[in-house]
């Protein structure tokens, strides 16, 4: 099987690439040359916001394309325009940020899209993205799939997700959390998400136009993610809470370069029924599992200092200014 991987050099793409290599395909990988190249696979330059910068494959034959590079729904439009009859399968990497915030769980494909969300942009372009494919496939052009994914871990994670939590317990540092930390959030580990991939390509015809949540069986909460990778780091939590509401805070205005806590919250707990009865796929990793791969991965890599963030620094300013 020839494999073309849009985008692939950072984090899940790496993961993919090597789980198609180690079953013996072709994995091409393109993207803007910006990290070091996985061995065993053939790079191509490719910046996906230059007119044209596909046109360097039209010689060449894959059987499926696996787009974890789409910012644009412009770029997804492209993409499709310039495979179609050309390839198999497009296989495109969306989110579950597309759902609202639930109090009924678990939230299947079917529910209910749309703000408020923190990551509304992203997620609209990601719809819109879907259904561009789901009408290049309608039209006979090839088999696609979308799997939202819900938040990603593992090593080499590059989003300062476990190792914020992992880095302030090792520094005996307070965590913050809004309203006592009860908003559930679902994971997935980025080899799952290889596996769910390669079900999918090597799946019937079945799942063609489908739509597929991958995550795992259980969710947690904000507080549960720390008290596990306490555990795990064999440290004891000092975790602090706060209203949100006193430091005029709310959804739409979380953003990962100045957090207070990796995670928004909001509830948001997902199930994968779907994509185990069509494929019989299931994650094969526990959070626990996961947590303690990063684990061992992040200590082995030296720099274990909490990052700096100025909204955390003026929350723990001002609650222990009431002290």
């Amino acid at each position: 099987m020839r494999v073309l991987v849009l985008g692939g050099t950072r984090f899940m793409g790496r993961y993919v690439s090597a789980a198609f290599l180690e079953s013996g395909s072709e994995v091409t990988v393109a993207n803007r040359g910006s990290r070091p190249a996985i061995h065993g696979v053939t790079s191509a330059f490719c910046d996906r916001s230059i007119a044209g910068s596909l046109e360097q494959f039209e010689n060449q034959r894959f059987d499926a394309v696996i787009d974890f590079s789409a910012y644009s729904s412009s770029w997804v439009e492209d993409a499709a325009k310039f495979f179609s009859k050309k390839i198999d399968k497009y296989i495109f990497i969306s989110t579950t940020a597309v759902y609202r915030s639930s109090e009924t769980f678990p939230v299947s494909e079917n529910f209910p899209k749309g703000p408020p969300h923190p990551f509304a942009n992203y997620a609209a372009e990601k719809l819109l993205s879907e259904q561009i494919l789901l009408n290049y496939s309608g039209a006979g052009s090839f088999q696609t799939t979308s799997l939202r994914l819900p938040f990603v871990l593992g090593p080499e994670n590059y989003e300062d997700r476990e190792s914020f939590i992992f880095s302030r317990l090792l520094a005996n540092r307070p965590i913050l959390l809004e309203n006592e930390g009860k908003s559930l959030h679902s994971f997935i580990y980025a080899a799952d998400v290889a596996c769910a991939i390669k079900e999918i390509i090597s799946a019937d015809g079945s799942v063609n136009g489908e739509v597929f949540n991958v995550a795992m069986p259980q969710a947690t909460t904000s507080l549960g993610f720390i008290n596990l990778a306490a555990e795990i780091s064999g440290k004891s939590p000092q975790v602090l809470f706060y209203d949100p509401k006193d430091f005029n805070l709310s959804i739409d205005k979380f953003d990962l370069g100045n957090v207070s806590f990796p995670f928004p919250q909001i509830n948001l707990y997902v199930g994968s029924e779907k994509i185990s009865q069509a494929t019989g796929f299931v994650p094969a990793h526990s959070l626990s599992d996961t947590l303690n791969l990063y684990f061992r991965w992040w200590t082995s890599q030296g720099d274990l200092k909490p990052k700096q963030y100025k909204l955390e620094s003026e929350i723990l300013e001002r609650l222990e200014s009431r002290v």
